[in-house]
């Protein structure tokens, strides 16, 4: 896993917001997991998060998460990077939010890529 992604873009002082596009990230105390803001709403599947393209749509994801974080639905929302790979997955450009879409990494066997049968690209 370590080789399928970077350390992560950093912001510069100069940009301004997060780099398009990205998906909605929470946790989910009572599930106890992370979950993905979809079209229906909370998935654990990081195949059906919603995309953000354009910086109103992922403006629009935020506001709809500081709605449900509010109503203690979620806590800690945020944007995360992601590129498209040729299936139409989202994949986390983050080391550390590619561990987080796809689960335990102690073996694949377990965790969000072996119970969602998502494919990710080596």
């Amino acid at each position: 896993m370590a080789n399928e992604a970077k350390a992560g873009p950093k912001a510069s002082p100069k940009s301004k917001g997060p780099q398009l596009p990205v998906v909605l990230s929470a946790n989910n105390l009572l599930v106890g997991d992370v979950v993905f803001l979809s079209a229906d709403g909370w998935t654990r599947d990081p195949a059906k998060a919603a995309v953000g393209a354009d910086a109103e749509t992922a403006a629009a994801m935020e506001a709809r998460a500081a709605v449900d974080v509010k109503a203690n639905l979620v806590v800690d929302a945020y944007l995360v990077p992601v590129t498209i790979d040729a299936a139409g997955m989202p994949v986390a450009r983050h080391f550390r939010e590619l561990i987080r879409q796809k689960g335990p990494s102690i073996h694949p066997d377990y965790g969000k890529k072996a119970e969602f049968s998502n494919h990710y690209e080596a």
